[in-house]
């Protein structure tokens, strides 16, 4: 009778894992009375994912998405996490939460209060395997004064998860912020124009692009892959007491550490706001005593980015406590482009040059400090190796022209991304053919075999996941028929489908 009773559990069991995840779908002019199907939509997050279970898709149609108090899913001590987004998914089928393909949602949460008592998470990150793609997060406030924050992002559990082509602006909060969590991509995405004038007064602190501050060494593999930051008041990137390595590559920091303005393509504003550093890589801070950096102190990879116009440094090791490597950059215009500072060690408060840093074919152009900048400052050139850079070691250096670029404008900074939130190639600081740049393979560039991006993650992924070949939809189903305008994986490539017909697929 036992394995009578074993044999009905698990063939239920096989049952329950084999059903198809089902889509939800959430619209402006929904009820949250409805159905939640396509031609019945919900108006709200909160009510579509009271609907769902670990493994479903949310899907919002295009508009505006005005967000109260109402909505508010989770509190944790300070903060108000609105959305909490805690079903967690697999390697082979991710909880998703997305816009509908070929529509941009937008959620606004300027009008958020809660009496001012809490510090609010817009996105909430709280399990494995979740994918939040193609939507815009505004407005996110700060109600609090002192030092304090807010995030449109909180990614503060979850790990294998993509966060693709969201823009994060025009608010009071950090971007994408990491406290935990490990093997996390966030790829394709904006975060600008965020400034926090109502904390501590218009200083705006606090308020960077991107950041990972994972506290556990075993939080490793996360990445930021083409992402951009600008206009946002503090740092463009910021790895301060991140505890386990992290990978910043082809992004982009620009105008940050200035308020921001009301044409957000502006390239000739500047008014000072918060510390201002492109990508901040490292470092615990400069207080007396012993710092938490762990034993072995990780090392960062930063490579193929450009970092344009900061208030403060480009490439900045923070007072770091190691080495890291910085590879195929393009730094112009910063207070210093590439500040390798470190702190003499765990104990001892003391800035010294660098130590044990890889500089590998960056590129320097003119620096904007003169007093306190340069190209290449406070590093050891003993203990770090400098290859075939612009500007060290002293036998490759060289001054730079405008005519060894194919472009210096930065209005190419803007461009709009292409379908899917791809960043398209630009020709800004890119070494012109035939010039040294191009001949010594320096600077940054578009690495042409660069196939690692979310959607393949989601096809091929990596464990139980395996490679499958022929047509499939975003989540990882076999499909027979295409739809014109619609999103699908051909051979493990995220690609659009543009036919009048109904073709089917082999």
């Amino acid at each position: 009778m036992k394995n009578v009773f074993l044999c009905i559990a698990v063939l239920l069991l096989s049952i329950a894992t084999t059903v198809k995840a089902k889509v939800i779908y959430v619209a402006p002019d929904g009820s949250d009375v409805a159905d939640g199907t396509i031609d019945s939509p919900l108006a709200t997050l909160p009510a579509a994912y009271k609907k769902s279970v670990a493994g479903d898709t949310i899907y919002f149609r295009g508009g505006t998405y005005k967000v109260t108090d109402e909505q508010v899913m989770k509190y944790d001590g300070v903060y108000a996490y609105v959305f909490a987004l805690e079903k967690a998914g697999s390697a082979s089928r991710r909880t998703c939460y997305m816009g509908y393909p070929g529509e941009r949602p937008v959620f606004d949460f300027s009008a958020l209060q809660l009496d001012g008592q809490y510090r609010f998470g817009a996105f909430y990150l709280g399990a494995d395997y979740i994918h939040l793609r193609n939507f815009d997060i505004v407005g996110v406030p700060v109600r609090i004064t002192g030092h304090t924050q807010s995030e449109c992002i909180s990614a503060r559990k979850g790990s294998y998860c993509i966060v693709e082509d969201i823009a994060m602006h025009d608010g009071m909060a950090i971007g994408y912020y990491q406290t935990r969590g490990s093997y996390n991509l966030v790829v394709d995405c904006d975060a600008y124009n965020n400034y926090d004038n109502y904390s501590e007064g218009t200083y705006g602190g606090n308020v960077d692009g991107f950041g990972c501050h994972v506290s556990h060494t075993y939080d490793v593999g996360n990445v930021f892959r083409r992402c951009r930051a600008w206009r946002n008041s503090d740092d463009g990137f910021d790895l301060i007491s991140c505890a386990a390595p992290v990978e910043i590559d082809h992004c982009m920091a620009f105008f940050n550490g200035y308020r921001p303005t009301s044409d957000p393509k502006d390239t000739q504003t500047f008014t000072g706001a918060g510390d201002g550093n492109g990508f901040k890589a490292g470092g615990w801070g400069m207080s007396d005593g012993a710092t938490k950096c762990p034993e072995v102190c990780p090392s960062h990879y930063v490579h193929h980015c450009i970092a344009y116009r900061n208030k403060a440094h480009g490439f900045y090791s923070n007072h770091h406590l190691a080495g890291n490597k910085w590879e195929n950059n393009t730094s112009w215009r910063n207070k210093s482009n590439y500040n390798m500072v470190n702190r003499k060690n765990t104990n001892e408060a003391v800035d010294v040059a660098g130590y044990n840093h890889t500089l590998v074919n960056n590129v320097s152009w003119t620096f904007r400090d003169a007093s306190k900048g340069g190209h290449l400052i406070n590093c050891d050139k003993n203990t770090s190796t400098l290859i075939n850079n612009s500007f060290a070691p002293a036998d490759s250096a060289f001054e730079l022209s405008a005519s060894m670029f194919v472009s210096n404008d930065p209005s190419l900074l803007f461009v709009a991304r292409l379908a899917g939130g791809v960043l398209p190639e630009t020709d800004f600081l890119l070494g012109k053919k035939g010039s040294i740049l191009a001949e010594r393979g320096m600077g940054w560039a578009w690495q042409k075999d660069d196939e690692d991006n979310a959607i393949r993650d989601i096809v091929q992924g990596s464990g139980p996941c395996r490679t499958v070949k022929g047509v499939y939809d975003l989540f990882g189903h076999r499909v027979t028929k295409m739809k014109n305008g619609c999103f699908y994986i051909v051979n493990g490539k995220k690609t659009i489908y543009q036919d009048n017909h109904n073709n089917h697929a082999e």
